[in-house]
C-alpha cells in the first residue's frame, strides 16, 4: 500500500513539473513570439505609413516646382502624347483670327486703277504697247487737222499744181487705215479683259494667302559662338516652319533641318502673333532634310491655341505644269515676304539613303537664304524649298521638295519615332538591263552602304530588288511603303535578282532593320 503511495505521489509530483513546465513555455516563449510578430507587423505598417506620406509630399513638392526638381534630378518626365497624322484631302477651314479684318481693304484698290488713267493720257503709246487697247477719240482727232490744214496754202500759193486727186488720194488710204486700226477698240469688255483677269488673279492670291497664313511660322536657330579674341556672340538662323498638327503636348511645326542643326536653342514666332515662343527639336531626319519642331501648348494663350491653324497636304495629281502657285515665308530671302508663279516641271527625282526625294520646280528666281512652303490656289500645300538639291549648276532654280509624296515619313516623325534604316541608294531599273536582261521590274541598287544592314544580308550594288516579304517592288515609292509599316529589328525578306550576262540568278536573303 505505502509503495502504490509513493508512486502515486511520484508521479503527481512528475505531473506537476511537467506542467510547470508547460504553462512556462506558454507564457514565456509563445507569448513572447506573438509579441514579437505583432511588433514587426506593426512596425511594417508603420514604415508602409510613412513611404506612403513621404511619396504624397515628395510629389506636391515635384508638382509645385513645376519641372524644376526634375531637371535637378535629372529625371525624364513621361508624357502621352496623342497619335497624329498630317492632314490631307481635306478643305482648310480657318478658324477667325483677328489679323483677318483688316486686310480686306488692301485687295479693294489692287485693280490697276492708275493703269487706266495712263493709257488715256498717253493716247500716242498705247497703239505701239498694247494693241488690244484702241482709243477711237484721240486718233482720229489727230489725223483730220492734218488733211484740212496742210492743202490750204499749197492751193493758194501755187496756182499750177491743181491736180486735187494727190491731196485726195495720199491721206484718205493712211487715215482710212489709222481709223480702221482705230475702230478694233470698240469692244470695250476685251479691252479691259486682261487688266481685270491680273487683277482679279492678286486678289484671289491674297484671298488664299490670308487664309493659310496662319499656318505659317519663323523658325529662329540660336548658337553662340567665340571670337578669336574669346568674346562671346549670338549666330542666328532664320527658316520658315509649317503648323502641321498638335499632339496635345505640343504644336508641332514642320521645317528644314538644314537650318537649325547646330542650334542651342529654338524660337518660334507664328505668323498671328508677335509673341515668340521657346521651342525644341522634337524629331528629325537628316536625309531627307526635315525637321519637327514643338512649341509646348501650355506656353500658348487659349485664344491662341483656339485660333491655331494646321496645313493640308495637296494630292500628287494636283502638280501640275504651269498650275498657278505661290510661295510663303522667307520667299525672296527676306522674312514674310511672297512669290507667285507656275510650277514649271515637276516628276524631278533626287536619290537619298533608302528613299527618293520627289520635287518640282516653278518660274521664279532662287534667293540666297530663301526658305519657306508653295501653296496651290485652293490653300493645299505642295512643297518645301530646299537648297539641299540644286535643279542646274547656276542654282538659279528654286526647287520644292513634294510633300505628298513623303506622307508616310513626316506621319512617322511627327509621332517622335525614328526612320528605319536600309542602306542602300536605289532607282528605277536601267534601260539596258530592262532590255538586254529580261528585267521586267524591281530597283536598281547603285549603292549599298558598309556594314549596313543590306550589305550584311548580302546585297550587292548592280542586283535589282523585286520584292520584299512577297509583296512586288517596281518602284522606289514601294520600297519606302515598306519600310514605313515596318517596325526596327524585323526581318524583311528580300528577294533580288543578280547577274544578267548569262542571264539573271533570282536570290533571297534576310535583311535586319535598324532605327537611324
Amino acid at each position: 500500500m505505502s509503495e502504490r503511495t509513493d508512486f502515486d505521489e511520484n508521479k503527481k509530483s512528475e505531473d506537476n513539473d511537467n506542467f510547470d513546465e508547460q504553462q512556462f513555455i506558454t507564457e514565456k516563449i509563445v507569448n513572447k513570439r506573438k509579441k514579437r510578430w505583432l511588433r514587426r507587423l506593426i512596425t511594417f505598417v508603420f514604415v508602409i505609413f510613412c513611404a506612403v506620406i513621404f511619396g504624397l509630399v515628395a510629389r506636391y513638392v515635384f508638382l509645385v516646382s513645376g519641372g524644376a526638381m526634375a531637371d535637378i534630378l535629372g529625371i525624364e518626365i513621361p508624357v502621352y502624347r496623342d497619335t497624329v497624322y498630317i492632314y490631307k484631302e481635306k478643305t482648310p477651314t480657318p478658324t477667325p483670327r483677328p489679323t483677318s479684318t483688316p486686310v480686306v481693304p488692301k485687295n479693294t484698290p489692287t485693280p490697276t486703277v492708275t493703269a487706266t488713267p495712263k493709257i488715256v493720257a498717253t493716247p500716242t503709246n498705247v497703239l505701239s504697247e498694247t494693241p488690244g487697247i484702241q482709243p477711237s477719240p484721240e486718233v482720229t482727232a489727230t489725223v483730220t487737222p492734218e488733211v484740212t490744214v496742210t492743202p490750204s496754202p499749197i492751193v493758194t500759193q501755187d496756182p499750177n499744181v491743181t491736180p486735187s486727186p494727190e491731196i485726195t488720194i495720199t491721206p484718205d488710204p493712211e487715215d482710212k487705215l489709222a481709223v480702221v486700226v482705230g475702230e478694233v477698240g470698240d469692244e470695250d469688255p476685251d479691252v479691259e479683259k486682261p487688266v481685270y483677269s491680273y487683277s482679279k488673279f492678286m486678289e484671289e492670291v491674297m484671298q488664299v494667302t490670308e487664309i493659310v497664313n496662319g499656318c505659317i511660322a519663323s523658325v529662329d536657330g540660336v548658337s553662340s559662338g567665340i571670337s578669336f579674341l574669346g568674346d562671346v556672340y549670338e549666330i542666328r538662323t532664320n527658316t520658315t516652319g509649317l503648323v502641321v498638327a498638335q499632339d496635345g503636348v505640343d504644336v508641332l511645326i514642320l521645317t528644314d533641318y538644314a537650318s537649325l542643326e547646330d542650334s542651342e536653342t529654338i524660337e518660334v514666332t507664328f505668323n498671328n502673333s508677335e509673341k515668340t515662343y521657346a521651342g525644341k527639336l522634337y524629331n528629325y531626319d537628316k536625309d531627307l532634310g526635315l525637321a519637327i519642331v514643338g512649341v509646348s501648348v501650355s506656353s500658348l494663350e487659349e485664344e491662341m491655341f483656339q485660333s491655331m491653324q494646321y496645313a493640308v497636304l495637296c494630292k500628287a495629281e494636283d502638280i501640275e505644269n504651269g498650275c498657278p502657285v505661290f510661295e510663303l515665308g522667307r520667299a525672296n530671302g527676306y522674312p514674310d515676304s511672297l512669290s507667285f508663279g507656275i510650277v514649271s516641271s515637276r516628276g524631278n527625282r533626287y536619290e537619298v539613303k533608302d528613299a527618293e526625294i520627289t520635287y518640282f520646280t516653278s518660274n521664279w528666281q532662287n534667293y540666297a537664304g530663301a526658305s519657306g512652303f508653295v501653296f496651290n490656289m485652293d490653300g493645299y500645300v505642295l512643297g518645301i524649298l530646299t537648297h539641299a538639291i540644286r535643279a542646274n549648276e547656276e542654282d538659279t532654280i528654286p526647287c520644292f521638295v513634294t510633300l505628298c509624296t513623303l506622307e508616310d515619313e513626316i506621319n512617322i516623325l511627327l509621332n517622335g519615332k525614328k526612320l528605319l534604316y536600309f542602306g542602300i541608294l536605289a532607282n528605277a531599273i536601267p534601260g539596258v538591263i530592262r532590255e538586254n536582261g529580261g528585267v521586267e521590274y524591281g530597283i536598281y541598287l547603285n549603292q549599298v552602304m558598309a556594314a549596313s544592314p543590306a550589305y550584311v544580308a548580302g546585297l550587292r550594288v548592280g542586283d535589282v530588288i523585286t520584292s520584299i516579304n512577297g509583296e512586288k517592288v517596281s518602284s522606289m515609292q514601294d520600297f519606302m511603303n515598306v519600310l514605313s509599316s515596318s517596325e526596327a529589328t524585323q526581318a524583311l525578306n528580300v528577294t533580288y535578282l543578280r547577274g544578267y550576262a548569262g542571264g539573271s540568278k533570282e536570290m533571297s536573303a534576310y535583311v535586319i532593320l535598324q532605327s537611324k
